[in-house]
């Protein structure tokens, strides 16, 4: 049952809005300077802080998931969460005084200045270590730039496919900056094209070893084919994410969870598995505690979101599929009603949520559905590889059940990507980019919110804050907000 003070509890704001500062001056975790990145054990301390960032409730262990989920037609907060990040969200209460961004414009360009740091330091050439040790650090530091680069432009950047690229994006930084340069926007086609062509220096560079909590050259390669899939350029999402499927089939490093085995990946005592490609890591020394998503999301914690009854009658439609398994249902003992939970962040007993959990930016069956849905854009040539891929997911849920090339449609793709990734930050985007219409109404929907969204809505992007323009008052600020 439900208690009271978590009504009360949950009225202090998740995240701060000084988190919306250019290069967030003051994160909540430290790193080493570029003045102090002198050695091969400083390079992988800071390597270490960088991660450290990525691993805070303003980026991805809440605020990345949350927006990716709460903002489409899957997830929602509950009606006492109004105090929480996620409740505007959802609610797209987003202006230029409040921008209600949950630290994703900070965040990132704080990890991006000092992931170029430790570039800048590794190139100085006065290090004392291997150079497969260095171009793996300096791999690392790569891909984190394009991986926040391209988050940022997810959340501020209306999708490629709207106007091919030529509306306005983020701030390109492209070298190490001190805190008193304000890069200028550059649209979507060009932040695309950077982030290509930083994930593609940063690949050759980074080891193929299993390297937990970090960016491999695994991790790095699926990260690419998910950005040519969001970029329209298919041919290279297929091409990029079947290479990387086959490659791993043929090694066996990462491989697909068994039907059998498909709830237990989602352990807490099932850190890194086999489909992990990108985990960050949380300890029992080292987490987000009770700000984290998964006490975010346990009924036991603050119960801050949930699936939508249209989720939830969504996923009963199979009953023999194993993903079914993933959602709960629990009773409200002050309302009365039911609320159907997602079991991917579980708690050390199920009256018992944890803090610890870690949280996956990106896992192999994603590869899988970005190979099918690539496929299907490209037409009949590739549809027997794109069902290849698209069946391997489809019958890992339920043997029993196999897709035909005559239902082989986008819809069908984004059906499964809603089925094996909910609650790990697609929906939204997944709709978005596709020009779909996000519907939410009836249910448990919250009156007053928004019950259509697609990409003419101007607030499907966020607005670029205000203070932002006091650095850079000639900045573009988003169709439809005002800069103040």
């Amino acid at each position: 049952m439900k208690k009271i003070y978590f009504i009360v509890t949950m009225m202090t704001l998740m995240l701060a809005s000084c988190t919306d500062s250019f290069l967030d001056k003051e994160p909540s975790a430290s790193i080493t300077t570029e003045e102090a990145i002198t050695s091969v054990g400083d390079v992988k301390v800071a390597i270490e802080g960088m991660y450290s960032l990525m691993a805070s409730t303003y980026y991805y262990n809440a605020s990345m998931f949350l927006y990716g989920d709460v903002k489409g037609d899957d997830m929602q907060p509950t009606w006492w969460a109004s105090g929480r990040s996620a409740y505007p969200f959802y609610t797209f209460e987003h202006s230029a005084a409040v921008p209600n961004a949950g630290g994703l414009w900070g965040r990132p360009y704080y990890i991006i200045r000092n992931a170029w740091n430790i570039v800048k330091a590794i190139d100085s050439g006065e290090m004392d270590a291997s150079a497969s040790e260095l171009n793996d650090y300096r791999g690392q530091a790569l891909a984190a730039i394009a991986l926040c680069h391209f988050d940022m432009l997810r959340c501020y950047g209306y999708p490629y496919a709207k106007d091919g690229g030529k509306s306005w994006g983020v701030p390109i930084v492209d070298h190490a900056i001190g805190f008193d340069e304000y890069p200028d926007r550059n649209t979507v086609a060009e932040c695309f094209d950077f982030i290509i062509k930083t994930l593609q220096e940063a690949i050759p560079l980074l080891s193929t070893n299993k390297n937990n909590g970090h960016i491999n050259a695994y991790a790095a390669r699926a990260l690419l084919s998910r950005v040519y899939l969001y970029c329209e350029r298919n041919k290279e999402a297929f091409d990029t994410a079947s290479q990387l499927i086959e490659e791993l089939w043929s090694n066996g490093q990462y491989y697909l969870a068994s039907n059998e085995n498909y709830i237990a990946q989602f352990a807490l005592n099932n850190k890194f598995s086999s489909e992990a490609l990108f985990q960050i890591a949380n300890t029992t020394t080292s987490n987000p505690g009770r700000d984290g998503l998964s006490y975010l999301m346990h009924w036991w914690g603050y119960a801050a979101v949930v699936l939508t009854d249209d989720f939830g009658d969504f996923l009963k439609r199979d009953p023999y599929d194993v993903r079914r398994q993933i959602m709960t249902t629990y009773q409200d003992g002050g309302d009365l009603l039911y609320y159907n939970l997602l079991l991917k962040y579980p708690g050390t007993a199920e009256n018992v949520p944890s803090f610890e959990n870690n949280y996956t930016v990106i896992r192999l069956s994603e590869v899988y559905l970005i190979a099918a849905e690539a496929a299907q854009k490209l037409g009949s040539a590739y549809t027997d590889a794109g069902l290849r891929y698209l069946n391997t997911i489809v019958q890992r849920g339920n043997p029993n059940n196999y897709v035909e090339a005559a239902d082989f449609t986008l819809d069908r793709v984004l059906d499964e990507r809603r089925k094996e990734l909910v609650g790990e930050g697609h929906r939204y985007f997944d709709l978005l980019r596709n020009g779909k219409t996000i519907v939410r109404r009836g249910g448990k929907h919250t009156l007053g919110a928004p019950e259509e969204i697609n990409w003419d809505y101007f607030k499907c992007v966020l607005p670029i804050a205000k203070t932002q323009f006091e650095f850079n008052p000639d900045m573009p600020q988003n169709p439809g907000y005002n800069k103040e």
